[in-house]
């Protein structure tokens, strides 16, 4: 069996290991908060906005989100149909109701037009994802947002470094939302965070994010029901070696990204996925689409590599088609790359010969 290639994996140095014994000898007691604290506020001061609050996941962090905004059941908003289910979920949770919209084929991030044409009066928020650390058209969503009055959420999941005309995602909207999941270039295991520039939505959440609690008439008094989102010290320590490192972590993955352009880009029928004039991808899950292949040759060529313990991973569904949600547009873009789409491993751990095996193996099997 030929050595495994994982799809995505972090990079742990002696720093990471440092900060997590010190928080396992040390981060009790008095400093039982300690890391979240500095992770808190260094992650606020990396993005550029005034507010942060670590939590146990990204998904609670876009809940928050959603719920900090007050969104409810008579309010729509306006959704990428391409991401993970998360994304979505967060806003159904409200009681609110997902309008998907269709992608940019250049990026895989929400289209600004397709949002234009699925406005109407019920219309509260726009939900956009940059598709696997590539920028979303930030410009224009927000001029789009200003104009008709409507929130901006950033799931910004998977591109912590990543900039927009030279500003970092997740400055941009009213909140934004990054993930430490174990695939993410920045990793924890788990955990999230929410930022905010708005001091109103930030106390919001940060009351909804610890039970409501407010120590106002008594010492567990709870002013509303909330929920248990934050996140533990030793997953906060990790989680701040780790940003530390966001400069070589990205160019681990900007390097494994020029590996395989240089190596695929002039493969017939192969599209590569490549950051837009004004933008700065961090490349976490660099991602082709086989423009002449059907769904089923799509994964048959997933299969192959598999059985060369190469792990690469298809395209997401459509979220518009799950039981859970209704299909309002038909969104062409997305439903193409459902098929055709195919995000190569990227792992940290992954070495110059790993991205040349990995390429000559899906030139084979093209």
């Amino acid at each position: 069996m030929n050595k495994k290639i994982s799809f995505a994996g972090p990079s742990i140095t002696e720093k990471e290991s440092a900060y997590v014994l010190d928080a396992l000898q040390n981060g009790w007691y008095e400093n039982y908060d300690n890391y979240v604290k500095k992770l808190e506020k260094a992650f606020a001061e990396y993005i550029g906005v005034k507010y942060a609050i670590a939590t146990h996941c990204c998904t609670h962090a876009l809940h928050l989100a959603a719920a900090a905004l007050e969104l409810g059941e008579d309010d729509e908003v306006i959704v990428t149909d391409f991401s993970w289910v998360a994304t979505a979920y967060a806003i159904l949770y409200t009681g609110a109701k997902c309008v998907f919209v269709d992608i940019d084929p250049d990026t895989w991030a929400i289209d600004p037009d397709s949002i234009r044409k699925a406005i109407n009066p019920k219309t509260k928020a726009i939900m956009l994802v940059h598709t696997f650390g590539h920028p979303a058209e930030m410009e224009e969503i927000m001029e789009i947002a200003k104009e008709y009055n409507l929130y901006v959420i950033e799931d910004a999941a998977p591109a912590v470094g990543a900039e927009y005309k030279g500003k970092k995602v997740g400055s941009f909207g009213d909140v934004s939302c990054f993930s430490f999941q174990g695939a993410k270039m920045t990793s924890s295991g788990e955990g999230g965070m929410f930022l905010t520039n708005n001091e109103e939505i930030y106390k919001r959440a940060q009351l909804l994010s610890n039970m409501g609690r407010t120590d106002r008439k008594a010492v567990f008094w709870s002013d509303m029901p909330g929920f248990q989102y934050t996140i533990n010290n030793l997953s906060a320590s990790l989680a701040l070696a780790q940003l530390e490192r966001v400069d070589e972590l990205m160019e681990i993955k900007r390097n494994t990204f020029n590996l395989y352009y240089l190596r695929l880009k002039d493969v017939d029928g192969i599209k590569i996925l490549r950051e837009k004039e004004g933008c700065k991808s961090n490349y976490c899950y660099p991602s082709i689409l086989l423009e002449n292949h059907t769904r089923d040759e799509r994964d048959n060529i997933l299969s192959g590599l598999k059985a060369l313990n190469i792990h690469a991973r298809p395209a997401f569904p459509r979220m518009s088609s799950f039981p859970a949600f209704e299909q309002r547009y038909d969104n062409p873009v997305a439903a193409m790359v459902e098929e055709k789409g195919i995000s190569l491993p990227s792992a940290a751990n992954m070495t110059e010969a790993d991205v040349e095996f990995v390429c000559e193996s899906l030139i084979n099997l093209l």
